[in-house]
């Protein structure tokens, strides 16, 4: 039986980590709206990036408040702002020492797309890409990775949906976009997949997509976030929450089996 005095010291206890938690401000948690980050309204589908994040907060008994934002604001905040989590965020070598990475969510392979119908379109590296109207998405890596390559001839948007609105209408020849996000969204929007195809993986920026902090966030904050994240990959949720996204990238291999053009990041 638990002696009165032990009884006190719990409940003493539990109420200066209740006062603890109540001075330290919620976290700012970032995300743009995407089929990957919101649930859809009509079938329940998608979401899984934001149900796994949730859960993982949730484990670490953080509290935080969730805002969607086009991804170019987002990203500066979190550049620019402690104990502020970023997801989906892909990871490449520019970005490595700018945040502090908690863990990946899935893998992503990125590729250059054009629609099926535009056979005029050849390219069979990246310097021939940069003839044509591309379309990218405000900041994210892909418009970031092209930058750096030299291409000027790029139109932002804030969605992969408008590029894909752009290239259906003529407005754009090429877009670039993960396998899953393409799967994920074709099926959100009744979109026909087989109208685009893949021509050109772009390896230097085909990693994974991760949560993400603010490069001087609280380090007891990203310990407890490290932590819970371990703890879901070791007792499967990870896999559990984010399977249907993975099966968007099993769908996307099974539809273009040979896509293996690869492009070196290191080469111009």
């Amino acid at each position: 039986m638990v002696s009165h005095r032990t009884l006190l010291m719990l409940i003493i206890t539990a109420t200066l980590v209740r006062e603890v938690k109540a001075d330290q401000p919620p976290l700012v948690l970032l995300t743009e709206a995407t089929p990957f980050t919101l649930t859809a309204d009509n079938s329940g589908n998608g979401g899984e990036a934001t149900a796994f994040v949730k859960q993982l907060l949730d484990n670490a008994q953080l509290d935080y408040e969730l805002t969607f934002e086009p991804w170019k604001r987002a990203y500066r905040k979190a550049q620019s702002n402690d104990n502020v989590l970023i997801y989906p965020i892909a990871r490449d070598a520019a970005r490595e020492k700018q945040f502090r990475w908690i863990g990946q969510l899935i893998p992503v392979t990125y590729y250059l797309f054009r629609l099926t119908t535009r056979d005029n379109i050849n390219v069979v590296n990246l310097a021939d890409a940069k003839k044509w109207k591309i379309g990218v998405v405000n900041e994210h890596i892909h418009h970031q990775f092209l930058k750096d390559k030299g291409f000027e001839n790029l139109q932002a948007v804030n969605s992969n949906y408008q590029n894909i609105q752009k290239a259906l209408l003529g407005r754009i020849d090429l877009f670039p976009m993960s396998d899953g996000g393409l799967m994920q969204l074709c099926s959100r929007d009744n979109l026909d997949c087989s109208s685009f195809k893949p021509i050109l993986r772009l390896d230097g920026i085909s990693n994974g997509l991760y949560l993400a902090a603010a490069l001087d966030s609280d380090q007891k904050i990203i310990q407890k976030l490290n932590d819970s994240y371990q703890n879901l990959l070791a007792n499967g949720q990870h896999e559990q929450v984010l399977r249907q996204r993975l099966l968007r990238i099993e769908e996307f291999n099974l539809h273009w089996p040979n896509q293996t053009l690869t492009v070196d990041a290191t080469n111009p």
